[in-house]
């Protein structure tokens, strides 16, 4: 594949929960999934509150996970609700030589689920330790990962790849999103909250992936 030349873009990160994921979370479809939904459903409403943090969230559900198969919740994400042209996207700006990550403070395997589904390279997000002889979780978090690391993780890859910051483009919807917009040459709040609309270069409201890429100038055709 080769880069067209009028393209400024290397890298896309996308939010997965509220951006990607609509109508859901991951934790909430897991929960569900596993049959403890009533348990995330509170514990969202107290982080939406701000009377818990992201890591307090993690901590408090992790261990719900114990015994469960990575393979098999790897599996449940794929029902999970989205909006629409994902794959179709991902593909538009893989054929153009922008690489396309996912970026969430939710589960890792999470993210790595959808990202095999709809064919991003990279994930971050938090990380769930397993048991690598049986492949089973142990109900323990392993890395807790907060907004201020998907910045670093961003400028990890880009450092490593000789890309700039201001080469990458941010697509999110929420507070987790807002360190990651101020670092990147653009940003899209996407279905966003107001927060995320004031901080963003561009707001998109809608069902479609592709209306966010087609906000960034230059991006796609």
């Amino acid at each position: 594949m080769t880069q067209l030349l009028d393209c400024p873009w290397r890298l896309v990160v996308c939010d997965m929960d509220g951006t990607l994921v609509r109508g859901t979370t991951a934790l909430a479809h897991l929960g569900a999934w596993i049959g403890h939904e009533a348990v995330i459903e509170g514990l969202e409403a107290k982080l939406a509150r701000g009377e818990v943090s992201d890591g307090e969230v993690a901590e408090g559900y992790a261990r719900f996970y114990r015994g469960v198969a990575l393979a098999d919740a790897v599996e449940a994400m794929s029902g999970i609700a989205s909006i629409d042209d994902i794959g179709v996207g991902v593909e538009m700006l893989r054929q153009r030589s922008v690489e396309v990550f996912i970026a969430t403070v939710s589960w890792s395997f999470a993210a790595r689920g959808l990202a095999n589904l709809w064919g991003f390279s990279e994930v971050c997000g938090a990380d769930l330790e397993l048991d690598r002889s049986s492949g089973v979780f142990t109900g323990r978090v392993a890395r807790h990962f907060a907004p201020e690391d998907k910045v670093a993780f961003v400028a990890e890859y880009c450092g490593r790849a000789g890309i700039a910051m201001e080469q990458v483009v941010a697509v999110g919807d929420s507070r987790s999103d807002l360190p990651l917009f101020k670092a990147v040459g653009f940003s899209v709040a996407l279905n966003a909250t107001r927060d995320a609309r004031a901080a963003a270069s561009t707001s998109v409201a809608g069902p479609s992936f592709l209306a966010a890429l087609r906000a960034v100038p230059g991006l796609l055709p």
